[in-house]
């Protein structure tokens, strides 16, 4: 094997080990966005990061409103952790 022959090995094993690496962080992210349960989390429906999901988020990621408004116990027009995290009473 020459020396160019080589060289060429070792790209195309660089290229390989990156591309798992890739692979390997976008099942990381997509993992996270997800609950125990199968269900999108709270950052699935984050859009904006402020760790609360608005109805805007909510119905814009296919949610409901009613499911949104059920889960919104305290009023405030966001879901918090705690609130979506909790089985809405439609579904129950």
């Amino acid at each position: 094997m020459n020396y160019s022959s080589t060289l060429q090995n070792k790209a195309a094993q660089s290229i390989a080990l990156v591309s798992m690496l890739l692979i390997g962080a976008t099942s990381i992210v997509q993992a996270d966005s997800m609950s125990k349960e199968g269900a999108p989390s709270l950052t699935a429906y984050d859009t904006n990061n402020d760790n609360a999901v608005s109805l805007q988020e909510a119905t814009s990621k296919q949610m409901p409103a009613p499911v949104f408004k059920a889960l919104d116990t305290n009023h405030d027009g966001k879901l918090s952790h705690d609130e979506f995290t909790k089985e809405s009473p439609q579904t129950k």
